[in-house]
């Protein structure tokens, strides 16, 4: 079974480069380099496929490399592009990944789980009624990777709300997802499989002179990461229970990372799901001190549940070659 992984340049900060192109740094490549290391380590037979603008490069490249399964998909276009050509691939389907965030949001809060109640904005000149309780938060819909994140889009007066609301209409060009603010400590969780879902350990995310998590905080990891997260067991066991019953609702394949806020009952409010999260297990810099590759939450969740990067990874493969019905055979024979 050959493996082929994904990458393509900017994909986690292209959103991010419409506001502070001269802040970003591109660590797609050292990304996908991780994981075809680790799985190479794991055993399997693996090349590197960059994403192309023309598809039909990318697949006369994923045809001459005899590639089995797709590794490291990050975009509705190479999911549909997949699809299209009937190639398996790990993670979830157009079903979720085509869903924007207030799409998810209202699927969890049609089975009854919690999320903030939220509203939407296409115009700064024209927003809709607000009848939520203050302090907001605004984020692009389709947000990714923190990007036109900043501590400005927490929200405490109507006159603040336009501003926010521009950027990400007009310089983002998504539409603003308005939803109340929680005030709690945030949390996400990763969850691995499809057939018998493994939960991972739980991380905290807390600010380090921030007071949410910016496109800064989060890229250039200077986040406090405390995992596992130190709650009761009982809240430890409802924030779990709660992740695990998301995951199953948005129908999540393989792998996913849900984002939550925890508040001060002790109550998980959802956020959103991460289809494309990210799964390095190590954050490095070059020999000037500029980062290289940022560190995965659901790498610190994998490491705290005691697994080293070819075992994460494997975890990962493996649903989704059991899902396909593909037989693994994974070993490289000389």
């Amino acid at each position: 079974m050959k493996v082929g992984v994904f990458w393509r340049k900017f994909r986690n900060v292209e959103q991010q480069m419409k506001l502070t192109p001269d802040k970003v740094y591109d660590d797609a490549y050292e990304e996908a380099y991780h994981h075809y290391s680790a799985l190479k380590s794991a055993g399997y037979d693996v090349t590197l496929i960059e994403w192309r603008k023309d598809p039909r490069k990318t697949y006369e490249n994923i045809t001459k490399e005899k590639v089995d399964i797709i590794f490291n998909a990050s975009s509705f276009k190479e999911i549909t592009f997949l699809e299209t050509f009937g190639i398996p691939y790990v993670g979830s389907g157009i079903d979720l990944v085509s869903l924007n965030k207030a799409q998810r949001k209202e699927i969890v809060a049609y089975n009854k789980l919690p999320t903030p109640k939220f509203i939407i904005a296409d115009d700064p000149n024209n927003i809709p009624e607000i009848n939520l309780n203050y302090p907001l938060f605004v984020k692009p819909i389709k947000g990714r990777g923190s990007a036109g994140i900043s501590e400005e889009n927490i929200i405490y007066k109507y006159d603040d709300l336009p501003k926010v609301v521009k950027k990400i209409t007009e310089k983002i060009g998504q539409e603003a997802l308005i939803e109340e603010y929680i005030e709690g400590r945030e949390v996400t969780v990763g969850i691995i499989g499809y057939e018998d879902p493994i939960v991972l350990p739980i991380v905290e995310i807390k600010y380090n002179s921030a007071k949410t998590n910016t496109f800064e905080h989060k890229m250039y990891d200077r986040e406090i990461i405390n995992c596992p997260a130190d709650f009761t067991e009982e809240i430890e066991k409802r924030i779990k229970t709660t992740a695990l019953n998301i995951y199953k609702s948005l129908n999540a394949k393989d792998y996913s990372r849900i984002d939550m806020i925890v508040d001060k009952e002790g109550i998980p409010y959802f956020l959103e799901i991460n289809t494309f999260a990210g799964l390095t297990m190590a954050s490095e810099k070059d020999e000037e001190g500029k980062m290289k590759i940022h560190h995965g939450y659901m790498g610190y969740a994998a490491k705290a549940a005691g697994m080293s990067a070819p075992e994460f990874l494997s975890k990962i493969l493996e649903s989704a070659i059991g899902r396909y019905g593909m037989k693994e055979s994974k070993k490289i024979t000389s």
